[in-house]
C-alpha cells in the first residue's frame, strides 16, 4: 500500500493529479485496495483546493485558480511535495514536466514563437527543466524539423503501423497486451484478418491518392509467427510500400528469427530491422524472462550484417533487476564493437499489468540514482562514438522521472519513430491493439480510431472496424 493513492474530486483536477502522482511513483489504487495517500479535491468560488493525507496522517493543502494554469500549478506543487515526502530529490531534472512527448511541446512552442531559444526559455521558466534536459530537447527538435515541416502535400502523406500482438514468452517488465503465439488457436484467422485489413488500406491509399512515407511492423514480436504466417503479414503490408521509403520490422527476439524470415523481409522491401537485446548479460536476460542468450544476439547481428544491408536498431533498458553500472558499460562496449545504425536507451517503467510490478519488492531493482547514472553514461558514451539523439519520449512510472532516447548514426534516423512521437503526420494502423490518428496542420488535432486489444474480438468485428476506418478517411480527406 505504500505507493498507492486514491483521489476524489473534480475530474479536470483528477487528470492532473493522476499524471503528477505517476511522476512521483504512485499508482492509483483499484477498488478495495489499501492506500497510503488520500487526495481530495474541491472547486469553490473559482478556486481548486486539494488536500493530501499521507502516511502517519500528515496533511498538506494546495490551492489555485480553477483554470488550466491553476491546475498546472497544483500539479507541480503536488509532484514536488510527493517526491520530497518519499525521500527523493524535490525537483528532478525534468522539473514539473510529466508529459509523454516533451519534444512535441517544444515543437509547438517553437512554432508559436518562431525561435527554438525562446521555446527553450519558456520550458525552463514554466516547468523548471534542467539545462541538461533542455539541451537534449533542443538538439533533438532541431534535428527533427525537416521531418515535421508542413507543405501543401502534407495532408496526403501518411505512415502505416502494422501490429502483431504475439510473443513466444512474457518479459517480466512488459505490460503490453499480447498473447503467446503457441497458445493462440485462431492464428490462421488472425493472418487472414490482417491481410484483409491491409488490403482495404491499400485500396484507400489508391482512392485518396495517399503517399506512404514509412511502414513499421511492431508488436509484440512479429517474428514470433511461423514462417508461413510471417510471410503473409509482411507481404500484406508491402502492398502499401512506396519505392525508396522506409520499411521497418521489429525482430526483437533473436530466438524468433530465421534466415527464411530474413529472406522474406528482403524480398518484400524491408530495409530496417530491430534486434533488441535489452541487456547483454545472461543472468539479467534470465531474470526478466527473455528466454534467449546474449550469444544469440551476437549470432543474429553477425548474420544480418554478413547477408544483408539492413539498417539495424538495438534497444537496451536501464534499471533491470540485478543490473549494475558495469553491466551498462559492457552493453556500450558491445555497441562500440558492432555500431548498429540506431540504439535506443530505455529507462525501466514499472507498469501495472507487468509481472515485474508485482515482483518489485524482491526483484533487486537498482536505485533511482544508479539508473540515472546508467542512462547518463550510455548517452555520453554513444555521443562520443558518433551517435546523436533523434527522438525522445517518456512514460508513466519511469524510474527517476527519466526518459527513453533513440540515438542514430548521422543519416540513419528512423523516420517513423519521429512521426509517431511528434504527432504531426497521419498514421493509419493495421492489426489489433493499434491506433490510427488523422492529423492536419496547423492545429494537428486528431481524428482517432482504436482497434480492440483482444485478437479474437478484432477478428470477429473486423468488417465493422474497416467501415469505421473508411468513414474516418472520407471525413478527413473529403472535407
Amino acid at each position: 500500500m505504500h505507493n498507492k493513492y486514491h483521489y476524489e474530486g473534480p475530474l479536470p483536477l483528477g487528470s492532473v493529479v493522476a499524471h503528477n502522482c505517476a511522476g512521483a511513483g504512485l499508482f492509483v489504487a483499484t477498488h478495495g485496495e489499501e492506500v497510503a495517500w488520500r487526495l481530495t479535491g474541491s472547486e469553490e468560488n473559482g478556486f481548486y483546493t486539494l488536500c493530501i493525507v499521507g502516511p502517519n496522517q500528515q496533511t498538506k493543502r494546495f490551492s489555485s485558480e480553477a483554470t488550466a494554469e491553476g491546475r498546472r500549478i497544483i500539479g507541480r506543487d503536488v509532484l514536488y511535495y510527493l517526491r520530497e515526502a518519499q525521500g527523493f530529490i524535490r525537483v528532478g531534472k525534468w522539473g514539473s514536466l510529466v508529459g509523454v512527448r516533451p519534444t512535441k511541446l517544444f515543437h509547438k512552442l517553437w512554432d508559436e514563437t518562431g525561435e527554438a531559444g525562446v521555446a527553450a526559455q519558456i520550458l525552463r521558466d514554466r516547468y523548471d527543466i534542467s539545462l541538461e534536459k533542455l539541451s537534449i530537447l533542443q538538439s533533438i527538435t532541431e534535428l527533427q524539423r525537416p521531418w515535421v515541416a508542413v507543405d501543401e502535400e502534407s495532408d496526403r502523406r501518411i505512415s502505416v503501423y502494422g501490429g502483431i500482438p504475439f510473443c513466444e514468452s512474457h518479459c517480466t517488465y512488459c505490460s503490453f497486451p499480447f498473447g503467446l503465439v503457441q497458445q493462440y488457436n485462431r492464428l490462421d484467422e488472425f493472418v487472414q484478418a490482417f491481410v484483409q485489413d491491409a488490403s482495404q488500406l491499400a485500396a484507400l491509399q489508391r482512392e485518396f491518392n495517399l503517399s506512404v512515407d514509412s511502414l513499421y511492423m511492431g508488436g509484440g514480436t512479429p517474428t514470433s509467427l511461423n514462417h508461413e504466417a510471417f510471410e503473409k503479414v509482411v507481404e500484406a503490408l508491402a502492398m502499401l510500400r512506396m519505392e525508396g521509403k522506409e520499411f521497418t520490422v521489429e525482430a526483437g527476439r533473436p530466438d524468433s528469427v530465421t534466415p527464411e524470415k530474413i529472406d522474406t523481409m528482403l524480398r518484400h522491401g524491408v530495409n530496417r530491422m530491430s534486434i533488441n537485446p535489452q541487456s547483454m548479460q545472461d543472468h539479467i536476460l534470465k531474470a526478466v524472462g527473455r528466454a534467449h542468450t546474449a550469444g544469440a544476439v551476437v549470432d543474429l547481428y553477425d548474420y544480418v550484417r554478413e547477408h544483408t544491408s539492413l539498417a539495424i536498431n538495438m534497444d537496451f533498458i536501464a534499471g533491470l533487476p540485478q543490473q549494475t553500472m558495469s553491466d551498462m558499460q559492457e552493453n556500450m562496449k558491445f555497441i562500440c564493437r558492432t555500431m548498429p545504425e540506431n540504439v535506443t536507451i530505455h529507462t525501466l517503467a514499472l507498469k501495472k499489468g507487468s509481472p515485474l510490478y508485482d515482483m518489485r519488492e524482491t526483484a533487486l531493482l537498482p536505485e533511482e540514482g544508479q539508473v540515472e547514472e546508467m542512462v547518463s553514461y550510455a548517452g555520453e558514451y554513444l555521443r562520443k562514438i558518433g551517435y546523436v539523439p533523434y527522438y525522445l519520449y517518456r512514460q508513466k512510472y519511469m524510474t527517476g522521472q527519466m526518459e527513453n532516447i533513440g540515438y542514430t548514426l548521422p543519416g540513419y534516423a528512423c523516420e517513423y519513430n519521429i512521426r509517431i512521437m511528434e504527432e504531426r503526420q497521419t498514421i493509419v494502423a493495421v492489426g489489433p491493439g493499434s491506433s490510427s490518428k488523422w492529423m492536419r496542420a496547423p492545429e494537428f488535432r486528431q481524428l482517432q480510431l482504436h482497434t480492440p486489444k483482444d485478437v479474437s474480438v478484432y477478428i470477429d468485428t473486423l468488417d465493422t472496424l474497416l467501415a469505421k476506418r473508411r468513414e474516418r478517411c472520407e471525413q478527413f480527406w473529403e472535407a
